[in-house]
């Protein structure tokens, strides 16, 4: 356990980008009141939706293909999970729906994270629901080219679980941290000790959602985190490479890892909000005021060209706006390096 402490979450310096994005998200939870008032229908829809982009987002391996099954259908029951791909799928699905259903009465603990994982893997020959047996080991995220390796002595694996989940909840008695920075200490935790042979990222997902529903932050209802990580992958495996890197010495900081998960849930809740047109005004969401000076440029532009104009918005925001630009081969970059030039493609 190096983050999950009192010592460390107490004590430690947070810049003004993460304590702006904490009072943001804190004006989003707010709000929940007005969102349940939304038409039933609406918010249906909103949750079908949230997960059927969870479910598919979750989905890992070396490839990933939707196109020869119907998602929807899948999630719906309506159809009878052929492959080990869509059962994949069910699985994660119906853990989703424990969560969110049954949120309040689950506690968070070594064993629960046990009958997590079991539930993970329910249909699967992979034996789901008992910590790794291997000391070292390589997961991949949804690209085979980012991964994150990690050395656990097996036999400190479930004794490192059982400390941060203690740690938790003992913090959580206190209430002297605050809530978003205690969940994304332990979720950082629990990723650095890969407890699992499979599904580390799935049980990380699986976590994150039922610790924001325990304390109230219920934007995983109705929008898919997965889905907004998955756009920002790069940054996830940037941080966690370089805080492996640095565990135990003082330059073990984790504003960087805080920005880019307060990044995660501040987006959602302003998918959400869009989605209800709940704002008292239509905002212009961040990545269309991006999209909107690239498109308005001529020649080459680069990410610190965004910064100058739009300084309240995040480095991994614009890092995966980019990312998903250069993905839809919209735009291409010319001249790599700190200063990486790029310029449209259409």
């Amino acid at each position: 356990m190096e983050f999950t402490k009192k010592s460390k979450l107490k004590n430690m310096y947070v810049n003004m980008n993460v304590a702006r994005m904490l009072s943001k998200i804190n004006e989003y939870k707010g709000r929940q009141l007005l969102y349940k008032k939304q038409p039933k229908e609406i918010l249906e829809n909103l949750e079908k939706k949230s997960l059927v982009d969870c479910s598919e987002s979750t989905y890992i391996g070396n490839q990933r293909d939707s196109s020869n099954f119907n998602l929807e259908k899948l999630i719906s029951n309506e159809v009878t999970p052929r492959s080990r791909e869509e059962l994949s799928i069910v699985e994660y699905r119906d853990v989703v729906k424990t969560i969110n259903s049954a949120y309040e009465s689950i506690p968070i603990s070594s064993q629960t994270i046990l009958e997590l994982h079991g539930y993970l893997y329910k249909f699967s020959s992979t034996r789901g629901g008992s910590y790794k047996s291997d000391n070292d080991f390589i997961e991949h995220n949804l690209k085979p080219s980012e991964f994150i390796s990690i050395d656990s002595s097996v036999n400190k694996v479930e004794k490192a679980v059982e400390e941060i989940c203690e740690a938790y909840n003992t913090l959580i008695e206190e209430d002297e941290i605050d809530i978003l920075i205690l969940i994304s200490a332990f979720v950082l935790d629990f990723i650095l000790i890969h407890p699992f042979k499979e599904g580390n990222i799935k049980m990380a997902r699986v976590l994150i959602l039922l610790l924001l529903n325990k304390n109230g932050y219920e934007v995983g209802r109705y929008i898919s985190l997965g889905k907004i990580f998955d756009d920002s992958s790069y940054e996830y495996y940037s941080n966690l490479n370089y805080l492996k890197a640095s565990i135990g010495s003082e330059k073990a900081d984790m504003n960087a890892w805080i920005e880019y998960f307060l990044e995660t849930i501040l987006t959602a809740y302003e998918k959400l909000d869009d989605s209800l047109n709940i704002s008292d005004k239509k905002r212009q969401t961040k990545t269309s005021r991006i999209e909107k000076i690239i498109n308005s440029t001529l020649g080459y532009f680069t990410k610190e060209d965004i910064r100058d104009l739009c300084p309240d918005i995040p480095e991994p925001t614009i890092n995966r706006v980019f990312n998903n630009l250069r993905k839809q081969d919209k735009i291409e970059v010319v001249a790599r390096g700190r200063s990486a030039k790029w310029k449209k493609k259409y």
